[in-house]
């Protein structure tokens, strides 16, 4: 092969990658202004004046990008006062491993297509007002390990398939309208747990003996739900434990209650742990 035809190929792969690696960067631009343009309440005038096609959005506040690609990795926008929807067209951010919105003003629903970000690593979106159901897709996000929708006001059964996620070692539900049991094989596919906080909803049943598998577990917080039955015995189990919230549930068994809190490894006891 001639030296003109590897020059005229090579020319013409990275001609390719050039507009693929373009179009790619326009997708993640065309997302994040789709974005901007849900947000009906910007006090600070922050996405108002910054957010602007005439800049690289890799400057724009609260986006980081990759230093190879320039694709969006990150969106933090928390603490910022803004109100809105969440945009659909948020899942064209294919690169995101980071997605925090914590303590504004959104409402609605938390979008299906969330679930078609499969780098995300962590997601905070508490304290807002977002309602509707926890979407089922977020169970497909195999590589996330924090998920923190915690005080808003989000209703129905908690998906089991989030359950299934390896890589959690986060999982924060609190203060929401939540209802339905929790699932009995519960902590099989969570080896990495830490932290998991369910507290303040309408969770019933009884509490599976299986979250004694979650050995890692540091914080477990349940109370203020309608829990019934006794405290299961695997929690002896969990040696790392250090704080333990089970009060204002239908629970029997309150002298084992005190036993496990008091006993536990480092646990702090509180009259969370009583009846």
């Amino acid at each position: 092969m001639g030296k003109n035809v590897i020059f005229t190929l090579l020319t013409m792969l990275y001609f390719f990658i050039y507009v693929v690696t373009s179009f790619n960067s326009s997708t993640d631009g065309y997302a994040l202004l789709a974005f901007k343009s849900q947000i009906t309440f910007d006090p600070n005038q922050i996405l108002t004046k910054n957010w602007s096609q005439g800049t690289s959005f890799c400057n724009w506040n609260g986006i980081t990008c990759g230093t190879r690609h320039k694709r969006v990795r990150g969106l933090n926008l928390a603490n910022m006062g803004l109100g809105g929807t969440i945009a659909k067209e948020i899942s064209g951010l294919s690169f995101l491993r980071s997605l925090i919105i914590s303590n504004n003003n959104f409402h609605g629903f938390i979008p299906d297509e969330m679930g078609k970000l499969s780098q995300l690593r962590e997601i905070e979106i508490q304290n807002n007002e977002l309602n509707g159901a926890i979407p089922t897709s977020l169970g497909f996000l195999e590589n996330l390990q924090k998920l923190n929708l915690s005080y808003n006001k989000l209703i129905g059964d908690i998906p089991n398939k989030i359950f299934n996620l390896s890589s959690l070692v986060e999982i924060s539900f609190g203060d929401n309208i939540l209802s339905g049991s929790l699932p009995t094989d519960m902590c099989y596919n969570l080896p990495k747990l830490e932290m998991l906080r369910i507290s303040t909803n309408q969770i019933s049943g009884n509490i599976p003996p299986s979250l004694g598998t979650c050995t890692n577990l540091k914080l477990l917080s349940l109370s203020y739900n309608n829990f019934a039955g006794s405290i299961p015995r695997e929690f002896g189990n969990l040696s790392n434990l250090q704080i333990l919230y089970l009060g204002r549930n239908n629970l029997i068994g309150t002298s084992k209650a005190l036993i496990i809190c008091i006993h536990m490894h480092s646990i702090i006891y509180s009259k969370s742990c009583e009846n």
